[in-house]
């Protein structure tokens, strides 16, 4: 854990944050990689900052929303604002990135499902680093496991997991807490292998066109719902799921459906893609 990784003339730089950013960085730089022969970088410069805009309002708007009542009730509406403390909830990111994204790529009268794939793409670079910042910043953390399993994680008193433990008295002040699951690592480790096999799978004409982002999100909320259940910081609801496992749920089911009617309308070999390195459709053909 280092929430605040050095500081620049008094002022924290918070390793939240600067995940968040070298994340964008990294995801912009990778996607232009692969637009570079379409001759359109400018645009999907302005589409990606558009995205990550939409996608912290989202993401943010969505945690105030589910811990209003136990973290914003007493505090100035201005801490809605303090994103580098954590506090970002991923659905409503998502949700929100991938609205302003059409709303941008229709206004532009680009084809949205090449644009699309190639989000598709890329996204689970800035989702991965996004959790490297919350394992940095103390938040998100997991269950207790067995103090001999190797990946066990033990943070500082000023962490969230120990006060969390502190307070339901499972340990004493000033004592060592119980070694808990690193859940940040493992969902960081599930986006990168995404990205690889998205990059693979997509990137080389496996996968009919338009399939890119419904198949990230149908394969990340599998993986989201089994990591979710080795949390130790999210409430259960009254299905005895967590907030994000109902989504999950939800995310799968919808994009499940999707990713049939695409591949059903795409069986025919003569409609099958091509390597998504190719040479953009004309404007305005959104297929």
């Amino acid at each position: 854990m280092c929430p605040v990784i050095f500081e620049i003339f008094g002022m924290p730089i918070h390793g939240y944050g600067l995940m968040i950013v070298l994340g964008y960085l990294l995801t912009v730089f990778v996607a232009t990689r692969i637009v570079r022969r379409w001759g359109l970088e400018d645009v999907f410069y302005d589409l990606s900052m558009v995205m990550l805009l939409s996608g912290i309002l989202g993401g943010r708007t969505m945690f105030y929303i589910l811990n209003y009542s136990g973290e914003f009730e007493h505090r100035s509406l201005l801490a809605f604002f303090a994103i580098w403390e954590g506090g970002l909830v991923l659905y409503g990111g998502v949700t929100a990135g991938c609205l302003g994204g059409l709303v941008y790529l229709k206004w532009k009268k680009l084809p949205v499902l090449d644009f699309m794939d190639v989000a598709g793409i890329v996204a689970p670079i800035g989702l991965a680093f996004g959790r490297l910042g919350c394992f940095m910043n103390g938040c998100c953390y997991g269950m207790v496991c067995s103090e001999n399993y190797p990946l066990g994680v033990h943070f500082p008193e000023t962490s969230p997991p120990y006060a969390h433990q502190l307070h339901l008295g499972w340990i004493n002040a000033g004592e060592s807490m119980a070694a808990v699951h690193p859940a940040q690592l493992y969902q960081a480790g599930h986006d990168f292998l995404l990205f690889f096999l998205l990059l693979w799978y997509v990137g080389r004409g496996y996968a009919p066109r338009g399939a890119g982002m419904p198949l990230l999100w149908f394969l990340y909320g599998i993986g989201r719902f089994f990591i979710e259940g080795l949390r130790d910081d999210t409430p259960v609801t009254f299905t005895g799921l967590t907030v994000s496992q109902n989504y999950s749920l939800v995310v799968v089911t919808l994009f499940g459906v999707l990713l049939t009617w695409i591949y059903t309308r795409h069986s025919d070999k003569q409609n099958a893609s091509v390597p998504i390195i190719r040479d953009i459709p004309e404007k305005g053909e959104n297929g």
